[in-house]
C-alpha cells in the first residue's frame, strides 16, 4: 500500500462505493481496460453499513491487473482508497503472490490479470532463507524445531515478511519483524495471513 510522502497533494477523483465483493467483481470487469483510476469508498465496520472487506477489494484487483494505493478519510464513518492499473514490474509481495495462487484455484484469475503479473507469480517452491534468518531460528532449538515443520506456504510468507524491508535505514524494522517470529515460532504459533488455507487472521494462531 503507498504511503508517500505526497499524501495530501493527492486528488480524490471519481468515488464509486461497493457494497459487496460482487459490485466491485462487475465493475472491474467493465471497466478496467479503459479507466486509469478509481477511488472506492469503504464504510467503518461499526457503521453495520454494507461494504466490501479489503481482503475481497484486494483479491478483485488482482484478478483483473489492478492494485490497491493510498487511503483517504473523507468521512468521520468512511474513507476512499485509490486504486489504479498495476505499473509494469510493480512488486508483487509474497501474500499476494499467494493470493493469486489461491484465485487461480478458485478460477477466479482473467487474462489481463496474469499480463499484468507476467513471471512474477512463479510457482510454490521451498523459499530461500537468508543466512542471518536462518542462524537466528537455528539459536533456538524449539524455534528452528517448529519452523522445519510449518507448512512451506507459511515458510514462505514469512521469509517475504522479514526480508521485505530493505537497506540499512530499515535494519531496525528487520530485526524486529524477525524477533516476532522467532519468539512465536519457538512457541509453535503462527500468525499473520495464510490465502492458501482460507484463513485470513491478524492474531496469533495456534494449530
Amino acid at each position: 500500500m503507498f504511503r508517500g510522502p505526497n499524501l495530501a497533494r493527492v486528488e480524490i477523483g471519481t468515488i464509486f462505493y461497493p457494497p459487496d465483493r460482487q459490485a466491485w467483481h462487475t465493475w472491474l470487469d467493465a471497466n478496467h481496460a479503459t479507466e486509469d483510476e478509481i477511488w472506492v469508498k469503504r464504510y467503518l465496520k461499526a457503521t453495520g453499513v454494507p461494504t466490501i472487506s479489503y481482503d475481497d477489494l484486494v483479491e478483485e484487483c488482482l484478478c483483473f491487473g489492478w492494485i490497491d494505493g493510498v487511503i483517504k478519510k473523507t468521512e468521520p464513518e468512511s474513507n476512499v482508497q485509490r486504486v489504479t492499473p498495476r505499473r509494469k514490474h510493480s512488486f508483487l509481495s509474497e501474500l499476494n503472490r499467494q493470493r493469486v495462487w489461491k484465485l487461480e484455484r478458485e478460477g477466479r484469475m482473467t487474462d489481463p490479470g496474469r499480463a499484468a503479473l507476467g513471471e512474477q507469480v512463479g510457482a510454490p517452491e521451498e523459499p530461500e532463507l537468508p543466512d542471518w534468518m536462518e542462524a537466528a531460528l537455528r539459536a533456538d532449538a524449539q524455534a528452528w524445531d517448529h519452523w522445519t515443520q510449518f507448512p512451506l506456504f507459511y515458510r514462505r510468507l514469512k521469509v517475504g515478511w522479514i526480508t521485505e524491508p530493505k537497506g540499512p535505514s530499515r535494519q531496525g524494522e528487520r530485526d524486529r519483524r524477525l524477533a516476532h517470529l522467532v519468539a512465536r515460532t519457538a512457541e509453535g504459533r503462527r500468525y499473520g495471513t495464510e490465502p492458501l488455507r482460507g484463513v485470513l487472521y491478524e492474531v496469533d494462531h495456534t494449530e
